[in-house]
């Protein structure tokens, strides 16, 4: 007996009539469909996934016509009074039977318990418009999302002040490569936080492969059909490409995309300001991160490639104070501004350099900070103040590295401002929600390090960024960023130890390195 599909049609060797009605899709939107079988194209040219023609299965206040009422299941309670992972503003109940015992890992001093299973806690019901018609493994990867991911990547994820990348997750039934790639992260970031308790699932890492798979092909048949309201969805689709990679690696793969995301900001800045506030909101902050990403990016790269900047259109500063409450680095725009100038630098451009370091003197971080708007009531402001202090001054240790005859011009050693830097960092709490975004100056000090004990307290401090703030953040790149401090470290003791003389410094050293490690 042939098998029958979802929508009703028989899916056997017969060719089915023609339909007689637009697909559902087009018949909401109210365009004109092509009704092509099984599924409508102009849906798939757009990376929709097309409804179909059959009858659709509508839930309203928690009841089908065909199966009747849904009992809500309760999340598995916690195994110990710690609190959870991240807080949300809401919690609803759970669609899936985890077994409690099996999601509870223990961490890692051996004390408490912690249950994965409380991430799966939001919009999990199947009455929740935005998870209707999704399966219930990918309402879990929707779920983490929501309550561990979006967390990490904004400063601070305050109740009723509104994380714009949640946003999101209202777009997931209209864009299929955004759905996609949300499945994706999330998969990946699950995998990554297991792996560290304990408790790797395979599965997760499947997953997420096979969702970035998918993501890929939608986007790419997308690309081919952008329209004035699509490219903002392509250009965070890229971004979270970028995301992706981070959280994976940071290693090499992430390249492509920071071209074709360049290709879409291009694009973008011709719309003004017409796109809805929220979608105007989360394009923002997606511009903000990418624009990051490209001039870390750049700092590790030969400065030859630095020279034709696809940033030289884009006014970072004003593009990042929009955001600046939000963004999780808590670098002040114009320090970030003055090191994609620094990344085109040479070794002989000292007068240049000296001129960059005298803005960053001149920049006074505390009104900067006091000056941000939107920030919320329990912002803990003087932190943020030590964390643009860092910043601009791990931008400084950046261009004396690269320009080294710049020290002496500014009457001012590498050593001192590296110990300068040192104390600054020290000054942040490890376990502090803002610490996430010290990667890239704790880097910077690390590697110019001689001292044991500095590394030591260095790579401490690095695993503490990931596992020791309120939000567990299992990026890889800083698992890569580790890694890639322990070589430059060896390296140089290998050098000493034979006496070698080092004629460039390590930062010159790794510029334009084969397969760089993306540090944010």
């Amino acid at each position: 007996m042939p098998r029958q599909s979802a929508r009703g049609t028989d899916t056997g060797p017969a060719h089915p009539k023609p339909p007689q009605k637009p697909c559902h899709n087009c018949r909401r939107k109210r365009l004109r469909c092509d009704r092509s079988f099984p599924g409508c194209e102009k849906c798939h040219a757009k990376g929709d996934k097309c409804l179909g023609y059959g009858a659709l299965l509508r839930w309203t206040d928690a009841r089908t016509t065909e199966t009747g009422p849904r009992k809500s299941v309760s999340p598995p309670k916690q195994a110990s009074a710690s609190p959870p992972l991240s807080a949300s503003p809401t919690s609803t109940t759970s669609s899936t039977e985890t077994s409690a015992a099996a999601l509870s890992v223990p961490l890692a001093d051996g004390g408490n318990v912690m249950d994965l299973a409380s991430m799966q806690s939001v919009c999990t019901s199947l009455i929740q418009p935005l998870l209707q018609d999704i399966e219930p493994v990918h309402r879990l990867y929707i779920s983490h999302f929501d309550k561990a991911l979006c967390p990490d990547l904004v400063s601070y994820d305050q109740a009723g002040a509104g994380n714009p990348f949640r946003i999101m997750l209202t777009l997931v039934h209209d864009y299929a490569y955004l759905r996609e790639i949300i499945l994706a992260t999330s998969a990946v970031h699950r995998f990554a936080l297991c792996r560290f308790f304990g408790a790797p699932s395979q599965q997760h890492l499947v997953d997420a492969l096979a969702a970035k798979g998918r993501a890929y092909r939608f986007l790419s048949q997308a690309l081919d059909h952008l329209t004035p309201e699509t490219r903002p969805m392509a250009m965070i689709a890229v971004v979270f490409f970028i995301n992706f990679e981070l959280i994976d690696s940071g290693r090499g793969k992430w390249k492509p995309h920071i071209k074709a995301a360049a290709n879409l900001l291009t694009s973008l800045q011709s719309l003004g300001n017409s796109l809805p506030s929220e979608i105007a909101q989360l394009a923002d902050m997606v511009i903000a991160d990418y624009i990051a990403y490209n001039v870390y990016a750049s700092g590790f790269a030969n400065p030859e490639e630095n020279a034709v900047s696809t940033m030289q259109s884009i006014d970072i500063v004003a593009s990042l104070e929009k955001v600046a409450a939000h963004t999780y680095g808590c670098c002040p725009p114009v320090v970030l501004n003055i090191l994609s100038k620094a990344t085109k630098l040479f070794a002989a451009d000292t007068k240049a350099a000296v001129h960059l370091c005298e803005e960053l003197i001149a920049f006074d971080v505390s009104a900067w900070v006091h000056n941000i708007k939107g920030l919320g009531a329990v912002d803990d402001r003087g932190i943020r103040i030590h964390m643009a202090n860092i910043h601009r001054l791990a931008v400084c240790l950046y261009i004396f590295l690269v320009v080294p005859d710049t020290s002496a011009r500014m009457k001012l050693t590498v050593d001192a401002l590296h110990a300068e830097l040192l104390a600054c960092i020290g000054n942040v709490p490890f376990n502090h929600l803002l610490a996430k975004g010290l990667v890239w100056p704790t880097f910077m000090a690390s590697a110019q390090t001689d001292d044991v004990e500095v590394r030591k307290w260095s790579l401490r401090r690095m695993n503490a960024i990931r596992f020791a703030s309120p939000l567990i953040c299992p990026w890889g790149y800083v698992v890569a960023a580790a890694d890639m401090l322990q070589g430059i470290w060896e390296t140089r003791d290998a050098r000493r130890a034979t006496g070698q003389q080092e004629s460039i410094n390590w930062l010159q050293e790794i510029r334009g390195m084969a397969d760089p490690c993306l540090i944010v």
